[in-house]
């Protein structure tokens, strides 16, 4: 094997444009030896001229990336990789060549630890044990640790917990990261030290033959003003034509470059684990829930009981599935789906919570395709957020969420409204794309401009709060709220809606005041449990029906807490006589006009 100094490997990387060479078959799951740092030196300075030469991870063939979709990747030049690893028995010294057209520098002053920052970043997750399966509440995730290596000006690593969802930044002594931009070349190169007392559990030393599974992937922003990664190549992308989030390469540590000279050391087998909750356990939760059905909470007894026991508790059950899956998961989902990275999707989307919502959602899109009864709309609960309002003669839909709406949905989108558009996971990115493109273009109602691929924000058309429009697709709606004295508007947005010959909706945001509900009769209000006013909402509108939102998502925003299930029972109660329901994801309502 011919080994080349790791300046020189970088300065040349990606000779071949991967773009033009014909479709290959999966790639080999990926293994690589660690040689020892020996007598070198290495000074953590940015540059690899120091580093001795040593066989290169490469992350530089397109069967690698993931996000090519509206041009987002056009070739080696604008995200490919190679990597370099050593070892000693204090640190893992780990050095990256990134070829990147342009370069995005953390945006923030201070480094966030509420959300991965948005910049042009290396992530590495390291897997001890070897019994890491899936993403989502995996047992096998307990002991792996995960880092951020990014152009920090502090020079500061960040370990990330994405299983608990928590940050910290390592000890100066524990971890230092360099990067360094070369502008004519295009490359940036990452250097960093880890402390293995850092990356292995407790009590676990470093030494030759220890092997340890691993995942490397580049995060590349190519817009300023996107708060996505638009492509990400990674280690293993190549291996499948999904992206199985769960399936990591290995490395091994070697005591010399003998494991170089000839046959590479033979890796032992990743252990047996525990099987995930079978695929048959999910298909058989909807079998139950399909035995209950949604019905009305009036008063008569406890919200709880509606519906009846067996109901209860088949949604205790898919709540808590809910309340256990990650949040940064949940966040990193919605971004792929925004992305349209459709392989990370579909590898999200073998197994778990993820596989359910998919199989939900093909269910809202057969019962979506029924007939409507004149003078009825017809509610759906979309299973990852949102909610889709069939008419009659269309349809439209409300802070839309998950992965191939387009797909399931069109029929019935002649429309769509955002209430907080702001937030990643109250809305489908490529959903509205295709609405915006369409010809002739279908309406999508924002307070807020945001960034979406094609679109230029500047372009997008804004509603303003307080004020009537439409009719799109017939329905007049009524933008509630108004901006503040300095002439700002609230993150989010309620709405009346009137749909012809059809009832009259309400949607009530968690920034919505009492004061702005006005005094139009209502026949069914969707309302966020999050407005602190809502009781006062409720009495002031005394809505036929309150159909509560927020119900049954995982966490999104940091620091925000979800709204459970004990949550959305105790706001029944206090909302009592008012008639209220409670939707799992998948579920339908009609509401007619009324008489």
């Amino acid at each position: 094997m011919k080994l080349l100094p790791p300046f020189v490997l970088a300065l040349g990387l990606c000779a071949q444009d991967p773009a033009k060479a014909p479709v290959r078959a999966p790639m080999l799951l990926p293994q690589a030896v660690v040689l020892p740092r020996g007598e070198t030196e290495i000074a953590v300075d940015g540059t690899l001229s120091d580093w001795p030469e040593l066989p290169a991870l490469r992350l530089d063939d397109q069967r690698q990336i993931s996000g090519t979709a509206t041009g987002a990747w056009n070739g080696p030049k604008d995200a490919s990789a190679v990597a370099f690893l050593l070892w000693d028995p204090q640190f893992l010294y780990v050095a990256f060549a990134v070829k990147d057209e342009w370069h995005r520098a953390l945006d923030a002053e201070t480094l966030q630890l509420s959300e991965v920052p948005v910049a042009d970043s290396v992530v590495l997750t390291f897997d001890p044990d070897r019994n890491t399966r899936s993403n989502g509440p995996d047992p096998g995730r307990a002991e792996d640790r995960e880092f951020w290596l990014a152009d920090e000006p502090a020079r500061e690593v960040v370990q990330w917990d994405r299983l608990r969802g928590t940050a910290r930044v390592l000890d100066a002594a524990q971890g230092r990261v360099v990067v360094l931009h070369d502008l004519e070349h295009g490359l940036t190169t990452y250097e960093a030290r880890l402390a293995w007392e850092e990356i292995l559990p407790a009590g676990r030393k470093a030494e030759a033959g220890t092997v340890l599974d691993l995942q490397i992937v580049v995060d590349d922003f190519d817009e300023s003003t996107d708060p996505m990664p638009q492509t990400r190549i990674g280690w293993t992308f190549g291996v499948g034509p999904v992206v199985d989030p769960g399936l990591l390469g290995s490395i091994m540590l070697v005591a010399d470059q003998g494991a170089l000279q000839g046959k590479v050391p033979q890796f032992p087998p990743k252990p047996a684990v525990a099987p995930q909750q079978p695929v048959g356990d999910w298909e058989d939760l909807t079998a139950r829930l399909l035995k209950t059905g949604p019905a009305v909470h009036d008063g008569a007894r406890a919200p709880e009981e509606a519906g009846g026991l067996q109901r209860f508790a088949v949604l205790e059950e898919i709540d808590g599935h809910c309340e256990r899956f990650p949040r940064v998961d949940f966040v990193a989902l919605h971004q792929r789906i925004h992305r349209r990275m459709l392989r990370e999707v579909a590898g999200m989307q073998a197994r778990g919570l993820p596989h359910w919502w998919a199989g939900r959602l093909t269910a809202v899109s057969a019962a979506a395709a029924e007939p409507i009864p004149n003078g009825t709309v017809r509610l759906f609960r979309v299973p990852m957020g949102g909610w889709l309002v069939g008419t009659p003669t269309g349809g439209f839909g409300v802070d839309l969420a998950g992965s191939d709406l387009a797909e399931n949905l069109w029929g019935r989108t002649e429309f769509c409204v955002l209430t907080r558009p702001l937030d990643i996971t109250f809305r489908n990115d490529q959903l509205l794309l295709r609405m915006m493109t369409n010809k002739p273009p279908r309406a999508v109602l924002t307070h807020i401009a945001f960034h979406l691929p094609v679109v230029q924000m500047a372009d997008m058309p804004l509603v303003e709060p307080g004020t009537t429009f439409g009719p799109p697709a017939g329905v007049s709606l009524h933008a509630l709220g108004s901006k503040t004295k300095d002439g700002k508007v609230p993150w989010s947005c309620s709405y009346r809606m009137s749909v012809p010959n059809g009832p009259r909706l309400m949607w009530v945001g968690p920034t919505l005041q009492p004061a702005e509900v006005g005094t139009e009769p209502v026949d069914a209000m969707v309302a966020s449990p999050r407005n602190p006013a809502l009781l006062e909402i409720v009495r002031r509108v005394a809505p036929g029906l309150v159909v509560l939102d927020d119900a049954f998502l995982c966490s999104g925003a940091p620091g925000v807490q979800r709204i459970s299930l004990r949550d959305l029972y105790q706001l029944q109660k206090a909302m009592q006589p008012q008639r209220s329901l409670l939707l799992a994801p998948g579920e339908g309502w009609d509401i007619p006009a009324p008489r």
